[in-house]
């Protein structure tokens, strides 16, 4: 999904959904190896430009296979978010005040490309999670900065 926001152009990956196949308590460090949820923010203006990335929860109703599923709650999750292959944030998904996941200045012709990988935490190795998924979808604001 490619959109564009001015002339920024926003690229959307597509593999928004984590259910049961990837349901496993992992520490921070095996998450590294997970398959992440790509996207990209790329500055085609003259100028520098601010934007936000936000992560707004989902629900799947047009799917038979998640109808009768429950969204697990944030609070049993945890998200590492890396910017140009470096790991910049590392937390609780609860935590995430306000959706806020990343808010930056791009200058013109900069890409940023950003993984965002999302997992249960270690420490709900005991939580019941049949019947139950996340997920998500990000969106990007953009605010021109006229520098």
């Amino acid at each position: 999904v490619i959109n564009d926001v001015g002339s920024v152009n926003v690229q959307l990956g597509d593999n928004n959904v984590i259910d049961e196949s990837g349901l496993i308590p992992l520490d921070d460090e095996t998450a590294k190896n997970i398959t992440p949820y790509e996207f990209k923010v790329e500055n085609n203006s003259n100028g520098d430009a601010l934007y936000t990335v936000l992560l707004e929860d989902g629900m799947i109703s047009d799917d038979a296979n998640y109808t009768n599923k429950e969204l697990l709650s944030r609070n049993q999750l945890r998200y590492q978010l890396s910017l140009n292959g470096n790991v910049i944030k590392v937390g609780n998904l609860n935590d995430v005040e306000n959706n806020i996941l990343d808010t930056r200045n791009i200058t013109s012709s900069q890409v940023n490309n950003y993984q965002l990988r999302i997992y249960v935490g270690e420490s709900f190795q005991n939580t019941d999670w049949q019947n139950k998924y996340y997920h998500f979808n990000i969106n990007v604001q953009m605010e021109d900065e006229n520098v």
